[in-house]
């Protein structure tokens, strides 16, 4: 009995989290102007494993989303993400592999293997979910050379944003911004780049002069 109240509990936080987020992601999406830059002619065809620092994610939400082709996310497990994991199945994500770095993130990563190899994308932010900031960790380099699927990194500029006081300055968009997305070309990992393309997705991410 005292499970299925716990269970209830955290069903009716995560929908009613999902909401307030759903509401305040369209009310950004009509007050703010976005624009993709240099995105791959066949980004929506083709699958992909796309990344971008983790203080980028929200106005990435706003700008990369609804999906219209099929991806499969890894997401922290805690209870209190409910909310962001039924938010994301709202605005496309097919499949939710719960895991994250010191939470069964490994298992999660192979968990995603066989799905973007079937042609599933995914989206991951290779500084999270902890950091160190804008330093690219092995994972997202990992899937890629699994899968076969290209990289495609994505900098994230919110020409005017608040800035969280968390561990990645997270950018929270004012209504009326301009949000870029600038895309990268697409990276095939072997063993014998990776290094060379941990170092060209960090410089992707980190550039400040738009093109």
């Amino acid at each position: 009995m005292r499970r299925w109240t716990i269970d209830r509990f955290i069903t009716l936080y995560g929908y009613l989290v999902a909401a307030l987020f759903f509401l305040a992601w369209r009310f950004l999406q009509l007050t703010v102007r976005v624009r993709h830059v240099n995105q791959p002619a066949d980004f929506g065809h083709v699958h992909t494993v796309d990344c971008a620092w983790h203080d980028g994610l929200m106005p990435y939400f706003v700008g990369g989303m609804p999906y219209t082709k099929r991806y499969v996310w890894m997401n922290h497990p805690a209870w209190y993400m409910k909310g962001i994991h039924v938010f994301l199945k709202w605005v496309g994500v097919r499949e939710l592999v719960l895991g994250s770095s010191g939470h069964g993130g490994r298992r999660a990563l192979q968990a995603l293997v066989p799905l973007i190899k079937q042609g599933a994308s995914t989206f991951l932010n290779p500084d999270g979910p902890y950091g160190p900031a804008h330093e690219v960790k092995d994972g997202v380099l990992d899937l890629a050379q699994q899968t076969g699927a290209p990289i495609v990194a994505i900098r994230i500029h919110c020409h005017r944003a608040w800035r969280a006081p968390t561990w990645d300055g997270k950018q929270i968009p004012v209504p009326g911004s301009r949000i870029s997305l600038i895309y990268s070309p697409p990276w095939l990992i072997d063993a014998g780049n990776r290094e060379s393309v941990r170092k060209l997705i960090k410089q992707h991410l980190d550039g400040h002069t738009l093109p």
